[in-house]
């Protein structure tokens, strides 16, 4: 009787199974076909007659429906809008338009299977389910908490909302009022053809770091062979985002009710991107810079923005007032080609409400540009990418065994027009300068380093207000020595943008707060979604739904279940956690333990491979297990640089479980003035650190003649 309530108790509802279903469907994004099978699978193995079976019943049960979305027709000669109907089959296909400017007329039918429409998915829908689940909402309201107490006066600037374009925006918000950054971008579809996605996407600044950025949110969505519309696309953007300005949505906190307007206040996109939805002249055009009036110089050919006079900045008022001027005149206006819908969003600055991508613009635009003058241009006086010199620098590169925490493994030079912006992110802050150093001439070097340490500078996690106006030192002297030591054809529009990056984060934040990265995750992760050449955008919407609609399902399900499906990313800050199995420490290093902290010890001293500390994962040097990363390396207290041989753990005299390695300790010295890359000379072989004091990961490079530790 005891196994029969056992197994009753344990028996999951048709509710907990879709839920597990639908995960387990978003997560490895199942085509239907495969979601039909699972649920046929469940249906058969637990012997279960309650579970869908069919695609239509599992889209019926889990919330996905393509009425939720709006279907846009447009004209595909004038690029006009022509009609705007619910995803209803019947409407979509039984709608009817005419195009205000070439008369033509339309049908839906046709229109959907010529590809003239763009979809609007239903934001407000996807920011309800998101606050559905628990430990996000709970997350949203501490965050919230902390920026009510937050006036604005803290010298330091730990994420977008301690930036001043979000606290001048915050006074005029209610308390529960969140805000969201902006994006759009589109990325190529099928490897075979020109068709492409141009998702506009959307994150909760308020939620955590961690959490925002694995929950973008997709409001809109263009499907085709040429660029958007953006002037339709962005116009249908706002008429979404004005009942959220006005009325809001309204989610728990606990058992209370909060109501929440949601305002658009930034936007983060690469440079063709943002000079399109701000509506003036790309880079490649006078005046194409969209926070200063720098005129550009044509240099062979090609538009510069040489180092002249400061160029002034442009202001929100006198670029309304061009954007008013270029409309009535049907000309360009210092850049300025119109009005861009933006504007009609309630606390949206038209100049400081975008901001330069730290991932298009240093990353993938000056790091790159800077490394392939150096390995591609012979006979000049940096050129570095002969055999035998890219064989040194590839050999220090490559023989790097970063940390656990650094996902990926540094690829050779030779292998650079391969690397993702995590690789050019990685050769920036940590790795190009050791490698180098004592081949590349002094003063080229020396220069490089002002990038390095000026970028390094605004994407710490906590950045001060010393750290800017140094920071912008270095990249003004960057910038304008580019011209002089690389001359003036490479003073590219990423060069120039260096200029700016440092009232950006003034504005906005960290580096980091306001860049594409998880952006452009997202949209690989919608190409994912699509399984056929048929139907792509509406294949995406369905899968978009199903995902939005999975923290409701987890909200209805048993709490074994919500356990189960549990954000499997907790945050370990506060925690020291030995990992693996124990193992008795030898006796000389008992007895130097016992000399050292012999009086707090209460119990058993035991030996372990790994720990978990401050959320990061250390290894001894005695765990033999990975021959590709080095977790070994670590900065103390901010200043004290160790290499750890041992952990072990007791429980000390107060009956509390003690965690300490015994390690290597290196004194340090600034490299390259910077603050963040260190030269390293081994001072002690036996050093105790109680490891709950704080550790920080860093990578240990032992280059040609120097030992380097580099803080992450």
């Amino acid at each position: 009787d005891d196994d029969v309530d056992q197994h009753e108790e344990a028996e999951l509802s048709a509710q907990d199974l879709l839920a597990l279903a639908v995960n387990f469907a978003v997560e490895f994004a199942l085509p239907w076909k495969a979601v039909e099978a699972l649920q046929r699978l469940l249906a058969y193995v637990l012997k279960r007659q309650d579970l869908p079976e069919s695609k239509y019943s599992f889209k019926k049960s889990a919330g996905v429906s393509l009425e939720d979305a709006k279907f846009h027709f447009y004209c595909d000669e004038c690029q006009t809008l022509v009609a705007e109907t619910s995803g209803r089959l019947a409407d979509r296909n039984g709608v009817r338009g005419r195009c205000s400017i070439c008369g033509e007329g339309y049908c839906g039918r046709k229109m959907l299977m010529d590809g003239n429409f763009f979809l609007s998915l239903p934001l407000e829908r996807q920011i309800k389910l998101l606050l559905a689940d628990k430990q996000i909402s709970e997350a949203l309201h501490d965050r919230l908490e902390n920026t009510s107490i937050n006036d604005g006066t803290c010298e330091q600037i730990a994420d977008i909302t301690d930036g001043r374009a979000y606290r001048k925006a915050r006074q005029k918000m209610s308390p529960n009022d969140l805000t969201v950054t902006l994006n759009s971008d589109g990325s190529p579809i099928f490897k075979s053809s020109k068709y492409s996605i141009w998702p506009v996407q959307v994150l909760v600044n308020e939620l955590p770091v961690n959490l925002r950025q694995k929950n973008v949110l997709t409001a809109m969505l263009w499907f085709g062979q040429s660029h958007p519309n953006m002037t339709l696309l962005l116009n249908s953007f706002v008429q979404q985002m004005e009942p959220l300005e006005v009325v809001g949505v309204t989610w728990k906190d606990g058992t209370e009710d909060i109501q929440s307007r949601i305002h658009c206040f930034s936007c983060c996109a690469d440079a063709p991107a943002r000079a399109i939805m701000q509506n003036m002249l790309q880079f490649n055009g006078h005046f194409g810079c969209g926070w200063c009036l720098h005129p550009g110089t044509v240099i062979d050919g090609t538009l510069r923005y040489t180092v002249d006079d400061p160029a002034p900045e442009r202001s929100t008022d006198q670029t309304i007032e061009q954007m008013k001027e270029a409309t009535a005149k049907s000309k360009v206006i210092q850049g300025v080609k119109g009005p861009t819908a933006l504007i009609n969003l309630s606390h949206f600055d038209v100049i400081w409400g975008f901001t330069p991508d730290y991932m298009h613009c240093v990353l993938l635009g000056v790091t790159r540009q800077l490394t392939d003058l150096w390995l591609s241009t012979p006979k000049r006086p940096y050129y570095v990418g002969c055999p035998e010199k890219l064989e040194k620098i590839d050999k220090d590169l490559c023989s790097v065994k970063p940390p656990l925490c650094l996902h990926r493994r540094q690829r050779s030079l030779s292998l650079r027009k391969f690397w993702k912006a995590t690789e050019w992110q990685q050769w920036l802050l940590f790795f190009a300068l050791p490698c180098l150093e004592g081949i590349l001439p002094a003063k080229y070097l020396k220069h490089f380093a002002l990038l390095v340490n000026g970028i390094s500078l605004l994407v710490k996690d906590v950045v001060t207000k010393a750290d800017i106006a140094e920071s912008a030192n270095c990249l003004v002297k960057f910038v304008v020595q580019m011209q002089f030591l690389y001359g003036e054809h490479s003073m590219t529009f990423n060069v120039h943008q260096l200029l700016h990056m440092a009232k950006s984060t003034t504005e906005q934040g960290p580096l980091w707060a306001h860049s594409c990265f998880a952006f452009e995750s997202n949209i690989g992760h919608l190409k994912e979604l699509v399984t056929s050449a048929k139907a792509v955008p509406l294949q995406i919407v369905e899968r978009v739904l199903m995902a939005s609609s999975l923290n409701s399902l987890k909200a209805l399900a048993s709490p074994q279940t919500q356990e189960f499906l549990k954000n499997r990313h907790v945050s370990h800050r506060q925690s020291v956690i030995v990992l693996g199995k124990p193992r008795e420490l030898p006796q000389q290093l008992f007895e130097f333990v016992q000399s050292q902290i012999g009086h707090i010890i209460g119990g058993h001293v035991v030996e372990h491979d790994r720990v978990r500390a401050s959320r990061y994962v250390f290894h001894s040097e005695q765990y033999k297990r990975p021959n590709k990363t080095d977790s070994t390396a670590a900065i103390f207290q901010s200043k004290v640089g160790i290499k750890i041989r041992h952990i072990i753990s007791f429980e000390d005299i107060y009956h509390q479980t003690r965690v300490f390695a015994i390690a290597r300790k290196f004194s340090t010295t600034s490299a390259y003035q910077s603050a963040h890359i260190l030269k390293a000379e081994e001072v002690r072989h036996d050093y105790l650190v109680d490891v709950s004091q704080g550790l920080h990961p860093c990578i240990f490079m032992k280059g040609r003649k120097k030992t380097f530790l580099i803080s992450l």
